[in-house]
């Protein structure tokens, strides 16, 4: 019973950040264009990395606020057994890993669009996309697979083949199951996820930072 309610707590809780994420990230930078306060703030004595930064942190620290406050209802499930720190742990730190790098994409759109709702509406996108249409594909492609070729239910996770697995290294719910996994398993499922998603969130930022410097210089 502990086990089912920590699995039921934790992808609630991830589901639930995940639709909160757009609204803090992708309005952060809209706003100041709305306002046209933004030019004021380029030519400041911040650069567009000091810019980018409290732009980040901000509506990270909103995200991860809400995280930490659901800390204690996750612990619930050590009342009913089968649960460890361990788990408490992996499962939050999937977690920070993955409204980090979203919190990245949502500044990203923010930087490339003119309007909140535009910048807002791609974002979510993004987050359907990962989330929704990566299991769709792989689950679609995977029937495909099965059906042309011998069942793979008997060989595991690593029995499908690369190509067709790819696509759920990008999907946060996987992310997540995969840091079930007791660490000496972690690789290379879940390190994979990480690397992953630290990528997407490293060039969301690399990318976010030449569309200010590209305003600074007009």
């Amino acid at each position: 019973m502990g086990v089912a309610l920590f699995l039921a707590l934790a992808y609630s809780q991830l589901a639930l950040l995940l639709l909160l994420v757009p609204i803090f990230s992708a309005g952060s930078i809209t706003i100041e264009k709305e306002q046209r306060t933004l030019a004021g703030l380029l030519t400041s004595l911040l650069t567009s990395a000091d810019i980018w930064w409290g732009k980040f942190v901000s509506s990270f620290l909103f995200v991860l606020l809400l995280l930490v406050t659901s800390l204690p209802v996750l612990s619930m499930a050590f009342a009913f057994g089968g649960i460890g720190p361990w788990e408490i742990f992996s499962a939050t730190l999937t977690t920070v890993i993955v409204l980090a790098c979203l919190s990245a994409v949502g500044l990203y759109c923010s930087s490339a669009f003119q309007h909140s709702v535009h910048a807002t509406a791609v974002t979510y996108a993004t987050v359907v996309a990962i989330s929704v249409v990566t299991a769709i594909v792989f689950f679609v492609r995977l029937q495909m697979y099965e059906s042309a070729h011998e069942s793979i239910s008997t060989r595991g996770w690593y029995g499908i083949p690369l190509n067709i697995r790819a696509p759920m290294y990008i999907n946060p719910f996987f992310f997540l199951t995969a840091s079930f996994a007791p660490p000496k398993q972690l690789y290379p499922a879940w390190v994979t996820c990480a690397c992953v998603f630290i990528i997407v969130g490293a060039v969301a930022a690399i990318l976010t930072l030449r569309n200010l410097r590209r305003r600074g210089d007009l």
